[in-house]
């Protein structure tokens, strides 16, 4: 463990915000863009862009829960967490590759409807992302202890990723959408990875955690929680739809 992360310092506070900026980033190029290129790029109809769209909540209902469930009991490459921001961080940063060069991939695959590589695109990077959100939060929950200094690494994360997410929305005014998703490229690998080889997960959960864990577990109002579900429901109705026409 290296000593910034036993002083819990300003710097090693920054480096845990990272992988969270990165997958926050890969975000808000997929809302700046996807539409823009679909629809100036490659000519597809609104309606066909909805498609492209539905892809990402179908990502995220597989993605999330599962990703949830196996990361809290699982353990390889020297972490919990680990494993899935990197896979997930490479993936993210593959698909953003992909996404001005979908032409380039549906002729060598042959495909002569370009959506089916559009939406398998659109899927896999919603899935890179859904796979490494949780964990990006979850990794400072496990390297600091409960109470202030935790509440500080929480604030950190935020203030780094809402910063960068501005400034993904900025760099795509100012220098065009291709600079944005190839510097996003870039950004998303670096910010998966480089934090990996310096934060230090333990093997043991904190005992904290556990038991709150197992408390929430047989306390759970589940008519409480899908009221809650059904009435977030209307909004990432309204959100789906901002985003399939904004463009068009």
């Amino acid at each position: 463990m290296l000593e910034m992360q036993k002083k819990l310092s300003k710097p090693f506070y920054a480096l845990l915000s990272l992988p969270a900026t990165a997958m926050g980033f890969a975000l808000s190029i997929q809302i700046a863009a996807l539409s823009w290129l679909m629809r100036t790029k490659f000519n597809l109809d609104l309606h066909e862009i909805g498609f492209v769209w539905a892809a990402g909540p179908l990502a995220g209902i597989i993605g999330q829960p599962i990703v949830g469930l196996i990361s809290d009991n699982v353990w390889f490459w020297g972490g919990r967490r680990r494993p899935f921001i990197l896979i997930g961080g490479t993936l993210a940063a593959l698909m953003l590759f992909a996404l001005p060069n979908i032409g380039v991939i549906s002729d060598f695959f042959g495909f002569s409807n370009i959506i089916i590589v559009a939406v398998f695109v659109a899927l896999t990077l919603d899935l890179a992302i859904n796979i490494s959100f949780n964990p990006t939060r979850s990794i400072i929950a496990d390297v600091t202890p409960d109470g202030i200094p935790r509440t500080k690494g929480y604030t950190w994360m935020q203030t780094i990723s809402g910063s960068f997410g501005v400034l993904a929305y900025a760099v795509g005014a100012i220098f065009g959408n291709y600079f944005l998703i190839y510097f996003g490229v870039l950004l998303v690998l670096l910010f998966s990875i480089i934090p990996m080889f310096f934060i230090k997960e333990s093997k043991e959960l904190q005992k904290e955690q556990a038991q709150e864990a197992n408390s929430s577990s047989t306390s759970t109002d589940w008519n409480q929680f899908l009221k809650l579900l059904f009435a977030h429901s209307f909004s990432w109705i309204g959100v789906q739809t901002m985003f399939v026409y904004m463009i068009g």
